[in-house]
């Protein structure tokens, strides 16, 4: 089926929808702790627990996060853009020397960060050009900082105020 509309409408269309930021971590298969800045993360179920995170099917870090079979998830705070930046970046998306530690589960998980989870793949689903990953949270950690990191039109935001 064919749609009336561009990759980048699409893409523009989508930008409209104000996203978390999040950095994705896991121990590769050499030892090598990496981190992947995400967006597409959301709950799917409170009992059991569990989260999913979309990945680009060909994004050099997907299948090393996928292989290790554990994994964390760090919400990033709105004093946390430079973390974003570093892990969203080409490459091998390795720790840098501070601000992240190893959680129980071996995974690399961002300091100071809103929530902590520490993860499990349960599964994951091919869907299009991207990798659909579950994962079960096994532990968890929040901070009691309220101002998330956010994206927006293709931009860093962060929250004005509440409205209600």
């Amino acid at each position: 089926m064919s749609t009336n509309f561009s990759n980048q409408d699409f893409r523009k269309a989508m930008g409209q929808f104000a996203t978390g930021i999040c950095v994705m971590g896991a121990k590769r298969a050499d030892g090598a702790l990496i981190g992947m800045t995400v967006n597409s993360f959301s709950s799917v179920s409170l009992n059991p627990p569990l989260i999913l995170v979309c990945l680009g099917t060909y994004a050099p870090r997907t299948n090393a996060i996928i292989e290790a079979k554990t994994f964390s998830i760090s919400v990033l705070s709105a004093q946390q853009e430079h973390v974003s930046q570093h892990f969203a970046k080409p490459g091998e998306g390795l720790i840098p020397q501070k601000g992240c530690r190893v959680a129980t589960n071996g995974a690399p998980v961002v300091e100071d960060a809103l929530a902590t989870l520490e993860c499990e793949l349960e599964v994951t689903h091919l869907a299009g050009d991207h990798q659909i990953v579950i994962g079960r949270v096994m532990k968890l950690k929040t901070n009691p900082d309220p101002q998330p990191l956010l994206y927006f039109q293709g931009h860093y935001q962060s929250l004005d105020q509440s409205i209600s």
